[in-house]
């Protein structure tokens, strides 16, 4: 109901930044001023229906980047999955350097939208295509290609927004048609494969 003016001096605030606010009972009541920082919140199992609490932190970034240390011998005309021995970053163990180590797997309690990016670097051979492959659970999503040059390496990159849930794994694949085997040039800039959470 609303509070009446002698109501409301029956229960006038005592302190700087006191609210009078209603109370289960329909009466006026005082709400004490909060911490310092802390917002008004709406709860229904406080008398009042409010409380002061901490503002909710941003958001914090949750994804891994990983790379190689040893260049990568790829066959000709062979899809090639790509390990990854080192890591930039790893917020939520989605990476291992021991097991399975193709593979970037998304953690428990971020199912959603996901960034995923992916490098590889070739060494200099004027033959063929390169590709970057992007695979989840084991099966083909999609890739990259460009046509080879003679002068430099070659650097294939990917990225594609995509949605996965807790469990799935993804993987990066290299190809190649010179005609022989080609290395992949495993660095910290040339070749590397990340994930990055955007949202639910």
């Amino acid at each position: 109901m609303p509070i009446t003016k002698a109501t409301a001096s029956s229960v006038a605030p005592a302190a700087k930044g006191d609210l009078v606010v209603g109370s289960a009972t329909n009466d006026a009541a005082i709400l004490a001023v909060g911490t310092n920082g802390h917002t008004l919140v709406a709860d229904s199992a406080e008398a009042t229906g409010l409380k002061w609490a901490a503002p909710a932190s941003g958001s914090t970034f949750v994804g891994a980047k990983a790379y190689g240390t040893t260049n990568q011998s790829i066959s000709h005309f062979t899809t090639t999955l790509v390990t990854w021995d080192s890591e930039f970053f790893d917020t939520d163990s989605m990476h291992s350097t021991s097991s399975n180590t193709s593979r970037l797997t998304i953690p428990a309690g971020k199912t959603g939208y996901w960034q995923i990016t992916a490098s590889l670097g070739y060494d200099a051979n004027a033959n063929g295509v390169r590709q970057v492959n992007f695979s989840k659970n084991g099966s083909y999503v999609n890739a990259e290609q460009v046509q080879a040059t003679a002068t430099y390496g070659n650097i294939v990159g990917y990225s594609n927004i995509m949605y996965l849930t807790a469990g799935d794994y993804i993987e990066v694949s290299a190809f190649q048609s010179t005609g022989g085997s080609l290395n992949l040039i495993k660095s910290s800039t040339e070749s590397y494969f990340a994930a990055n959470f955007i949202g639910a």
